[in-house]
């Protein structure tokens, strides 16, 4: 298990990674991994199967210096970037026990998150498709972080965001109302229905988190710092012929 703690220069860039890392996986060239990593700015990230004009608030996005990208896995739009705290877990399908089915792979790569949340005195919960929630005083759950999935004939990539210091203010802007919300979201705005690791009085520093994830997955050494080669050639491919395109962020 590789433990990896880097942030592209651009979000463009983190989400290129995202697949080259998937497929150096699926082929065996990397090892199982774990990546942390914090977008450089605020971007909107849209999922795969996504209508953008559906999902963001489009001209409020550009308005604010947004841009607008897609990732290669399922799930809804979230605006990442300073506040957000992205993890990573990629896995042969033959070495995470339970990932033959969606469900399955999403319920073991979270759970090393769920338990550095319980141990943050955060009992978390796993809620609709791809949510972590956690309880308020008054017994309604709130959205503390979002995943998505992407799987591939040998591999899976779990990866998602938690809220640790988000700009509520600014997703209330450029995010519309979910095509596919959750019924336990019963009709919330974005504010009423989020929370952070700073608003329940947790860690919400990279750092932190970082040191957190560690120890929940039992990994003894320092993170790495530096994809391997292969999988950077293939992330500023990625980056020039998708994740950098019109073409791609825009294709619906």
């Amino acid at each position: 298990m590789r433990l990896l703690l880097y942030s592209a220069g651009s979000p463009a860039q983190d989400l290129a990674l995202e697949e080259a890392i998937q497929t150096t996986v699926e082929e065996g060239l990397s090892t199982n991994t774990w990546r942390l990593w914090q977008a450089a700015v605020p971007c909107v990230v849209l999922g795969t199967g996504l209508e953008a004009a559906r999902e963001a608030a489009l001209d409020a996005a550009r308005a604010e210096g947004l841009p607008v990208l897609r990732r290669h896995s399922g799930g809804g739009a979230v605006v990442i970037g300073p506040g957000v705290l992205n993890y990573s877990a990629f896995y042969q399908l033959k070495d995470l026990p339970g990932s033959e089915t969606i469900r399955g792979a999403m319920s073991a790569s979270l759970k090393p998150v769920l338990a550095l949340l319980a141990a943050w005195g955060l009992p978390a919960c796993e809620m609709g498709l791809s949510d972590l929630a956690v309880a308020r005083a008054d017994g309604l759950l709130r959205k503390i972080a979002g995943n998505a999935q992407a799987r591939k004939r040998h591999s899976v990539l779990v990866h998602g965001s938690l809220l640790a210091d988000p700009d509520l203010e600014r997703i209330a802007r450029v995010l519309r109302f979910p095509s596919a919300a959750p019924e336990y979201r019963a009709g919330r705005s974005h504010s009423a229905f989020l929370t952070s690791l700073r608003e329940q009085g947790a860690p919400y520093d990279l750092g932190s988190f970082v040191a957190a994830l560690a120890r929940a997955l039992e990994h003894p050494a320092s993170p790495e710092e530096a994809p391997s080669a292969e999988e950077q050639r293939r992330a500023a491919k990625l980056l020039a012929e998708k994740y950098g395109t019109a073409e791609w962020n825009f294709r619906r």
